[in-house]
């Protein structure tokens, strides 16, 4: 009975997530298109530049820091829990280094006003929405078959 309560933690802190992401922005929509603040383009061009230099690094080192964990880690576990536990903790490492790129996107957005940044931060939320832990996802990670595993969510 741990099992499915340590996935269903999982998928909650994933669900709040998230929505967080999803309710700023639309915070953020609001509130521009309620303002006539807009900033000056050179300043516009430095902060996408500066958001693409922190983008790309971190959209590739999120995984490898999820993998390493799950390497690391599952090597000498013996029972499902424990490697849910790791599991979990490597979902939030991956799944916070996604929303942080979001928020700051959109935080971008309400600076600059500029709508590319609307645009990225849908990519985001889509690629966070893509890492939604699953038992498939856990049994993928760990190497090990379903059908193992659903023996302990009965």
């Amino acid at each position: 009975m741990k099992e499915k309560e340590i996935l269903r933690s999982s998928s909650l802190i994933f669900y709040l997530l998230l929505s967080g992401q999803i309710f700023f922005m639309v915070f953020a929509l609001i509130f521009v298109e309620n303002n006539s603040y807009k900033a000056d383009n050179n300043f516009t061009f430095l902060l996408t530049i500066s958001f693409l230099i922190i983008l790309a690094p971190m959209l590739v080192i999120g995984p490898i820091i999820y993998r390493k964990i799950i390497s690391n880690k599952s090597n000498n576990l013996e029972s499902i829990e424990e490697k849910l536990f790791i599991y979990r903790k490597g979902m939030i490492i991956k799944l916070a280094m996604i929303e942080s790129l979001s928020l700051f996107s959109t935080t971008i957005f309400i600076i600059s006003g500029s709508y590319l940044f609307v645009v990225i931060n849908i990519f985001l939320i889509v690629l966070f929405y893509l890492h939604k832990p699953s038992l498939e996802k856990f049994a993928s990670d760990f190497n090990l078959s379903i059908s193992d595993i659903e023996k302990y969510f009965r």
